[in-house]
């Protein structure tokens, strides 16, 4: 006989799911009414259960759309840069570069330290499952070897790939966050009204030296991207 409660049945059975790729990240979970008919229990053990989940950060609640398998805090920014991040997360997302251009210091970046006065303005949507759920736009200085490299275009196309392979590897940075009108130019390249509200994050990224690699805007989908924040250490 066993010692766990319903609730805690269902909440392992789900866990486990998650646990073998039966589930995967990003996956949309049964409703409440069908995981209760499913394993014949009652609607508030099924939502015990889910509460259970998300304390573990296994699963997140999009209002009005459900839950989901929660992408387990991989950093969708990190070294090895999007794509790669989100094929090991099981969650595979497709880069579509919309432009690339060489132009002037913007005027975010006009006391910023950069070894160059012009950047290479490349813009990019995300795409899941071929639905765009971020648009950003990376600035990076125009130096002697980003403009060989850049010849050839992005490097397999991936801006840290391109960034690694002209020498300029981050080495500190920092990271804004705040909630933003997408704008007419933003809007239609995502499909959205401009006047949708996305997360807007601006990353400034600086190489050992203290001088400016990388600055980007990224207007992330809230359906796709939340932000989560670690305080202290474990002792």
């Amino acid at each position: 006989m066993s010692s766990y409660t319903r609730t805690e049945q269902l909440e392992r059975e789900i866990a486990s799911q998650i646990a073998d790729g039966t589930l995967k990240p990003g996956e949309k979970i049964m409703s409440e009414t069908e995981l209760a008919e499913r394993f014949n229990v009652s609607r508030g053990t099924v939502r015990r259960a889910l509460e259970m989940l998300k304390q573990r950060r296994l699963i997140e609640t999009r209002a009005g759309s459900g839950s989901y398998v929660a992408f387990h805090g991989r950093d969708l920014e990190d070294g090895d840069g999007w794509t790669s991040a989100s094929v090991s997360s099981g969650v595979p997302t497709s880069t579509k570069v919309l432009s690339i251009a060489l132009v002037e210091r913007p005027v975010e970046l006009a006391d910023e330290p950069a070894e160059s006065d012009m950047f290479y303005k490349v813009e990019r949507c995300r795409m899941f499952h071929s639905m765009p759920i971020s648009h950003e736009t990376s600035y990076l200085p125009a130096t002697r070897a980003m403009r060989e490299v850049m010849d050839g275009g992005l490097v397999e196309g991936s801006v840290s790939r391109t960034m690694r392979a002209a020498g300029m590897s981050p080495f500190s940075g920092s990271v804004d966050v705040s909630a933003e009108r997408l704008g007419e130019e933003v809007g239609e390249a995502m499909g959205q009204s401009p006047q949708t509200v996305f997360l807007m994050s601006e990353r400034k990224s600086y190489g050992a030296g203290g001088t400016l690699v990388e600055y980007v805007r990224s207007y992330l989908d809230p359906g796709h991207f939340t932000m989560h924040i670690s305080i202290g250490g474990k002792q």
